[in-house]
């Protein structure tokens, strides 16, 4: 009985003795028929030794040269080892007329992708597409590779052929989910949705559901989405990307309690994540615990100084209050370390409260230009020309306000009162 040294090899490495499967492979090159170390060649490859699925190609290159599937073979372990020009060279020597031209194709569009080169890439695919246009394996990595590129548009119609063709799954790849994240990409979310619902729960990998609480979410669907939000994170609970989001949906409902239990479990998970400081400390204050939501923003900014989001609403918190001093302090400070218009506004805010009319004035000054189509801006800005017995400035900005905000009644009579 001849002796298949080749899957002594292969025994030898599933059992972990290294030097008995070396030993194996040395004697399977030498003896083992060529059929045997073709196929050891692609276990190997299969299984990460390279160097040894190297060598066997190699040595039935060397016995059967006109064998371009094993210049393919070496062209992809040459691209796994980094060696972009040793992968070229192999596949330069394949001509059009190859049975293998096709593969060669496919692996130059990887080696340009790899490189940045997304032109020659398309271009290498398109080629291959011409040749064999009903070629599953070539339809599959075309629309791959505008999944990859975010070219979802032209990904779509290619994963739908594969479907109408029958294929569900390819390399692992779920063609239903990629047909639903290529569809949400686009905004047409009911179609994401209707693909995504196709895919059984127990089939659904967490990304995958995420994906599909998001559309539930963005499509107001928010009862689904915060059913699949939870069911996440019962799986994973330091999932922590659903927290702001499954918040945010239990605030849509008019449930503020629920929204900060929520936050409040994902800053046990991830406690340096200040959008959820942020989320929490808002929560906070919708419950009326303000105390709570200062702390909140000043983990936030102790967390991360430059965070003008905490900043802001901490400034905002203060002002609510009319502690002017702390508001003062606190973006005085930053002001000197932190680039931000919104400066000019809160500081001109702070002066006008504190009768500081003075440097209010310069501070609505340089406010100005800068938030002209902000309706919020615009009424501050109103009242102060109003404080300061301007009703021509008052008039001119109440006009400004009303072209961002034609529908506001109350501004419209107030405009009519000044204006006759």
């Amino acid at each position: 009985m001849e002796v298949n040294y080749a899957q002594e090899m292969l025994d030898a490495l599933s059992q972990g003795q290294m030097d008995a499967a070396q030993s194996a492979f040395a004697k399977s090159l030498r003896q083992d028929s060529d059929e045997l170390i073709y196929s050891l060649a692609e276990e190997l490859y299969a299984l990460g030794f390279l160097n040894q699925s190297r060598r066997a190609y190699k040595k039935l290159l060397a016995k059967y040269p006109d064998e371009d599937d094993i210049r393919t073979a070496l062209a992809d372990i040459a691209i796994e080892d980094g060696e972009v020009d040793e992968a070229q060279n192999y596949l330069a020597q394949i001509k059009p007329d190859s049975p293998a031209y096709l593969q060669a194709l496919l692996v130059k569009a990887d080696i340009y992708q790899a490189e940045g080169l997304t032109e020659s890439a398309e271009y290498s695919l398109l080629q291959a597409e011409d040749l064999a246009p009903e070629e599953i394996i070539i339809q599959f990595a075309l629309a791959e590779f505008y999944y990859a590129n975010l070219a979802y548009q032209k990904a779509i119609p290619r994963y739908r052929k594969l479907l109408l063709q029958g294929e569900r799954e390819i390399s692992r790849v779920d063609i239903v989910a990629r047909l639903g994240v290529a569809y949400a990409a686009v905004g047409n979310y009911d179609n994401a949705i209707g693909y995504l619902e196709q895919i059984k729960p127990q089939q659904m990998t967490l990304d995958t559901q995420f994906q599909l609480a998001v559309l539930y979410q963005e499509t107001n669907r928010e009862e689904e989405a915060i059913k699949l939000f939870n069911a996440i994170l019962d799986s994973d609970p330091k999932y922590t990307s659903i927290y702001p989001l499954l918040g945010q949906s239990y605030e849509r409902l008019q449930q503020p309690e629920e929204a900060f239990r929520v936050y409040q479990a994902g800053l046990i998970q991830d406690e340096m994540n200040t959008k959820l400081y942020h989320l929490a400390g808002h929560a906070a204050e919708k419950s009326g615990d303000d105390t709570a939501a200062e702390a909140y923003y000043q983990k936030a900014l102790s967390i991360d100084e430059s965070d003008t989001t905490a900043l802001f609403m901490l400034a905002d918190l203060y002002l609510q209050h009319n502690q002017y001093a702390q508001a003062l302090s606190l973006l005085e400070k930053e002001n000197k370390e932190i680039e931000d218009e919104r400066f000019n506004w809160y500081l001109a805010r702070i002066y006008q409260a504190i009768g500081d009319d003075g440097k209010a004035k310069q501070y609505w000054q340089e406010a100005t230009p800068l938030f002209q189509e902000n309706s919020d801006f615009m009424l501050d800005l109103i009242n102060w020309y109003h404080e300061q017995g301007q009703p021509e400035a008052e008039i001119e900005a109440l006009q400004r306000y009303l072209f961002l905000v034609p529908d506001d009644l109350d501004m419209q009579m107030r405009l009519e009162d000044l204006a006759y």
